[in-house]
């Protein structure tokens, strides 16, 4: 008797090894990471498509300003190139934070 429940409880813990539950359960607990990560890449993908189109227009309407560096910049030794560098760079380093907080 002891022999045939030995045999019995073997074979029924051999097939819940081969089971996988962890893995699968792992693998559903995950698709909720997975759905945040795809709706922030399209997100971003559709604000850089339109980022993109209005580039051209903005570039055009800033040429001008651009282009004259008023005294006070000059004598401090700062371009308005250099200002606009530091904008575009606090904005990826504020996206990067936003970005880190969700995964």
């Amino acid at each position: 008797m002891e022999d045939m429940l030995k045999t019995d409880f073997d074979a029924l813990a051999g097939r819940l090894e081969r089971d996988r539950f962890a893995e699968r359960l792992l693998f559903k607990l995950g698709a909720k990471r997975r759905a945040r990560l795809g709706i922030v890449a399209f997100a971003s993908g559709l604000g850089a498509a339109v980022a993109a189109s209005q580039f051209t227009s903005m570039v055009a309407a800033l040429a001008p300003a651009l282009a004259e560096t008023p005294p006070e910049m000059d004598a401090a030794g700062v371009s308005p190139h250099l200002l606009a560098a530091f904008i575009l760079a606090g904005a990826l380093a504020a996206t990067a934070l936003v970005l880190r907080q969700d995964f």
